[in-house]
């Protein structure tokens, strides 16, 4: 199989709040851009490196009882990491990476869901990512009552999909952070994962043709 070069990687954000259906239309957009021969990572924050599964069990589980700052650093370690092993050394190797969560989580978690400064954590997510941003964002819309309805189906639930009046918040917040923004794509999370995947691939396609008139 002879694989898609492109002059230099791509790197593909998805968010939404949890239930919105992200995490199962990123595995699905990174099988479907394999399948089109594009050199493709699938990864996500946190949890990526060990350090970010260490993190991500600390967090969802709350073992220990966290201030907002302290949550909010432990998120910004992992992303630092996440970038050093991953994300960074893909984008060297001209790889499209697919990220499901990245710095936009952090503000809407963070700031909208727990008042954390905006600004401040903004600066923070910079550094952490060597002010390296996201090509492409998909940002997953979902109505708060599905997502919970399918948070509960799945169970498992981590101590943020168990506050309503948060994700409310959270949701909002993802919609400020996306009202002028020109490098996102907003797509409904009712739709079914077939058709979200055919039409994000078919989109990323047109903005790779786009910007380095390739395909």
């Amino acid at each position: 199989m002879h694989l898609r070069h492109l002059p230099r990687g791509i790197l593909i954000a998805l968010e939404g709040i949890d239930g919105s259906g992200k995490t199962t239309l990123a595995h699905n957009l990174f099988t479907l851009l394999q399948e089109k021969h594009f050199n493709v990572i699938l990864t996500r924050e946190p949890g990526a490196t060990a350090l970010g599964k260490e993190v991500r069990e600390l967090i969802h589980h709350q073992i220990i009882p966290l201030s907002g700052h302290a949550q909010y650093l432990l998120f910004a370690a992992d992303r630092a990491q996440h970038f050093s092993e991953v994300i960074i050394p893909g984008l060297q190797e001209k790889k499209i990476i697919i990220s499901d969560r990245m710095a936009d989580s952090s503000l809407a978690y963070q700031c909208y869901g727990n008042g954390l400064d905006l600004e401040m954590v903004r600066t923070i997510n910079a550094w952490t990512m060597n002010n390296i941003s996201p090509d492409i964002t998909i940002f997953v819309r979902v109505p708060v009552p599905v997502a919970l309805e399918r948070v509960n189906k799945r169970g498992n639930v981590s101590a943020y999909e168990k506050q309503e009046t948060f994700l409310h918040n959270v949701a909002q917040g993802f919609e400020e952070l996306y009202k002028n923004r020109n490098d996102v794509i907003i797509v409904d999370g009712i739709q079914s994962q077939e058709t979200l995947k055919h039409q994000l691939c078919n989109a990323i396609e047109q903005w790779i043709k786009t910007k380095f008139s390739l395909i």
